[in-house]
């Protein structure tokens, strides 16, 4: 028993000190490794802080070239923009230092011109006044003025004097008042189709004008002076003037448009002078009617070119139905030369039991050393079935 304790005992005092050993061992490599790992730890620390300072220093290194490389691109690409731009504003510079320099000289000659306007105005005024004295005065210069004025409203309406009109057409007709014959030799004498004729006739009446303008108490005075005009205008008679054929009126042309008005305002007047075949116009009215006359014109030409069409095409009918029936009869004479062809071939094909056609006895001629490549074509060495019917019908 005492022995079994002491073994127990020897055992256990064995285990332990085997257990200590061997945990002594252990926690020993167990300091070790938390050494090295310690030491790994501080060398891992290190080498992150490397890598971390080295990573910074090779980022702003980065971020520097590519700052240098962005301004680098950012300033070229600018310049390009830019320099364009430099050039058209150094030439648009330019061309506000040509256009300031021209402005100043079209301003010097702005002043010239002004003053050269003042002057012709002067000379203007000047003549305006004498053309008015001498339209207020002189019978002959206020007649011509009229026919003048006249001959441009026409020519201004595509009018050919000699064509379409005739200035101072001279004939004679028999008076109103004496019934006797006169020399009359109206302003204007427009050609109207089928050989009519319209008769427009100026009256410048511009001095009593201006005085009633001046003066309305003197209205009166001027349509006296219209009334007279109207009445030696109707006592010429132009109905009856030889070698001319008009309507039973005349226009009566007054080249002062704003007259009219005066005039019209008066029916007892205007009146008066329809009821002696007189039409009072201005350059409006005379405008209006001239347009009228050209789309006569106008009509009479197409008129004319209608008929000419037609005429052509009549003719042109005819010719074609001769050339037809020529055709028809060159057809008939092809047929019957067909026909006599067909009938000279058929002689020469006609054979009977003993003797054969002409083409093949000709053809039998190679038979005795004719030597040629052309031969007669095979169609005509046929023979008819019925050589007898042939003849007969041929004959």
């Amino acid at each position: 028993m005492f022995t079994a304790i002491v073994s127990f005992l020897t055992g256990v005092l064995l285990s332990a000190v085997v257990f200590y050993i061997v945990f002594s061992k252990r926690e020993s490599s167990t300091k070790e490794e938390l050494i090295k790992l310690k030491a790994k730890i501080d060398a891992s620390d290190n080498l992150q802080e490397i890598i971390k300072r080295d990573f910074v220093r090779l980022a702003n290194e980065t971020i520097k070239n590519e700052q240098e490389d962005l301004r680098k691109q950012n300033r070229e690409a600018l310049e390009e923009k830019i320099l364009p731009l430099k050039n058209e504003l150094g030439e648009f510079k330019e061309k506000v230092e040509k256009f300031n320099l021209a402005g100043v000289e079209n301003t010097t000659k702005i002043i010239e011109q002004i003053l050269n306007l003042e002057k012709n105005n002067k000379l203007i005024a000047q003549e305006a006044k004498n053309l008015t004295e001498a339209l207020t005065k002189n019978q002959n210069i206020k007649g011509s003025y009229g026919e003048n004025l006249l001959d441009t409203i026409l020519q201004s309406c595509g009018m050919q004097e000699g064509i379409h009109y005739t200035k101072q057409f001279v004939t004679t007709s028999s008076s109103l008042k004496d019934d006797t014959e006169h020399t009359v030799r109206p302003d204007i004498v427009i050609n109207l189709p089928e050989n009519r004729h319209l008769i427009i006739d100026s009256k410048v009446t511009l001095t009593s004008y201006l005085e009633c303008v001046e003066d309305e108490s003197k209205i009166k005075d001027f349509k006296t002076e219209v009334k007279k005009r109207v009445v030696d205008l109707a006592n010429k008679n132009y109905q009856s003037a030889g070698n001319l054929w008009q309507p039973d009126f005349v226009l009566m042309y007054m080249p002062v448009e704003t007259s009219l008005n005066i005039l019209y305002e008066d029916y007892e007047l205007v009146n008066s002078a329809y009821r002696a075949n007189i039409i009072i116009v201005g350059t409006a009215s005379l405008l209006a009617t001239i347009r009228l006359v050209n789309q006569l014109f106008a009509q009479q030409k197409q008129c004319e070119s209608v008929n000419q069409i037609v005429s052509a095409g009549t003719n042109l009918y005819e010719t074609f139905v001769q050339f037809c029936e020529d055709l028809m009869d060159v057809q008939k004479r092809f047929e019957d030369v067909n026909k006599k062809l067909n009938t000279t071939i058929n002689r020469f094909k006609r054979g009977n039991k003993n003797k054969p056609s002409l083409f093949s006895q000709v053809e039998a001629l190679r038979d005795f050393g004719i030597n040629t490549p052309k031969e007669i074509p095979a169609k005509l060495l046929e023979e008819p079935e019925d050589t007898t019917e042939g003849v007969l019908a041929n004959d």
